[in-house]
């Protein structure tokens, strides 16, 4: 299935991650040079051992690779045969896993090591001793995938505080418990955290985009991954996903005695919970939220798993529910395969067939970013016309992005500069830009 997510052109935040890696000469320098939101360090690393012309299924490989190790993961810290049967299905054919451990990004890192980070915690709580070591390991990986590690690892300092404090109702065992635990992962991440703060004091640190926050982004983004993650339909709302599975959560942990039920409790809805507290930016974006809807997949394989345990009618719903969620997923696949990303490159192969084309774009920076990238792989050229320069330039092409069925057939500026519609790039799902193309007709 990722293999499948893989096809097709690379969409414009991948492409920009290898386009942070073209001025260096060194491969340290990518963990103080580039300090930019969109440089995931195992990512930019691979990439840059494979090189910028790789295939693109070739550029994906290491997402693939840890997305499907995901699957194995998940299965390996569930408890019960049906549970890890059940849950191994969820990771491999949930939607958002596949479209993340398919895309040349550092998701699938973020993923599988906020799972393994889950089991071996649990193994330090049972044992004590080197697990705190492997459980910084992990971490330390986690944080190289993908910064937003720190989510990740804020709702176990806060379960292993809720355990702990549990056990023993003392201010310094916890203290103790969370030292113990923690303190080698804090210190396998510090060169890491000093070498971004260096490279930040030197060059800055560059986010790509930034959008205020608001409630209904927060339930579109949280709503959108929890819709996704389970197949359900559109007219299910936002609003309505989280308020159900945020209550299905905290129904199971007042009634449970599992430890795992408080990690849910954290993960699923404390965590999304805080960040609306905190007003976050860009909350409307479903990625935002894979740390609580990986922490939710696990759970929901648990309590599938359980009702297979259970038998009876009980494994008929269980049955039922996992059928369901497959085949919700499956139709989103099916939409994800067809349309995938989006198609840049035919774009420009149709702009430089006839040799060396102009254009202009409502977005310089990052329709530039994409038309350069792909001239250059198919080594033609296409130069931009600044949108200040339109009328001056009298680019051959336009290439707007947006919803290309919002888009109108034909496009017309002060300075009898028109252009008429030739194509457009489309996409589905989590990620891509919508663009049209226009050839110019005066």
């Amino acid at each position: 299935m990722r293999l499948l997510g893989a096809r097709g052109d690379l969409w414009h935040d991948e492409i920009w991650s290898i386009v942070l890696l073209k001025p260096l000469t060194s491969v340290d320098q990518i963990f103080w040079r580039i300090n930019h939101d969109n440089n995931h360090f195992l990512n930019s690393i691979y990439q840059y051992v494979v090189g910028p012309d790789a295939a693109p299924l070739v550029q994906r490989g290491l997402s693939i690779t840890l997305g499907a190790c995901t699957v194995i993961a998940a299965a390996a810290i569930s408890r019960g045969r049906w549970a890890m049967v059940a849950s191994a299905l969820l990771f491999a054919v949930s939607y958002p896993m596949v479209h993340y451990g398919s895309e040349a990004r550092g998701y699938a890192g973020l993923v599988l090591f906020t799972i393994v980070s889950v089991g071996l915690l649990e193994r330090w709580f049972d044992k004590r001793g080197p697990y705190s070591i492997a459980l910084a390991i992990a971490i330390l990986l986690g944080f190289l995938s993908h910064l937003t590690m720190i989510e990740a690892v804020a709702v176990l300092a806060v379960w292993t505080m809720w355990l702990s404090w549990r056990r023993s109702r003392s201010l310094i065992v916890v203290n103790r418990d969370v030292i113990q635990a923690f303190l080698p992962a804090f210190l396998a991440v510090l060169p890491l955290a000093a070498a971004i703060l260096v490279g930040a004091r030197l060059f800055s640190f560059n986010v790509g985009g930034y959008s205020s926050f608001s409630l209904e982004k927060f339930a579109a983004g949280y709503g959108g991954m929890i819709r996704y993650l389970f197949g359900l339909p559109d007219w299910i709302g936002d609003w309505t996903c989280v308020a159900i599975v945020c209550a299905l959560v905290l129904a199971y942990a007042g009634v449970s005695r599992d430890r795992r039920a408080s990690l849910y409790v954290v993960g699923v809805v404390g965590l999304p919970a805080l960040m609306a507290a905190a007003h976050l930016p860009n909350l409307e974006f479903p990625r935002y939220f894979i740390v609580s809807g990986a922490l939710l997949l696990l759970w929901a394989g648990e309590m599938i798993g359980r009702g297979f345990d259970a038998g009876g009618v009980r494994r008929l719903c269980a049955a039922g529910v996992l059928m369901l969620v497959a085949g919700g997923n499956v139709a989103l696949l099916a939409r994800f395969y067809e349309q995938g990303r989006g198609s840049y490159s035919s774009m420009v192969d149709e702009m430089t067939r006839s040799g060396a084309a102009t254009y202009a774009t409502n977005a310089d920076f990052r329709t530039g970013m994409v038309v350069d990238y792909f001239a250059a792989r198919m080594g033609r050229q296409a130069s931009l016309v600044t949108q200040d320069k339109i009328c001056a330039g009298r680019a051959d092409w336009l290439v707007l992005e947006g919803d290309p069925q919002k888009q109108p057939e034909r496009v017309g500026f002060d300075c009898a500069l028109a252009y008429e519609r030739a194509g457009a790039s489309t996409y589905w799902g989590l990620s891509g830009l919508g663009r049209t193309l226009y050839s110019r007709r005066d």
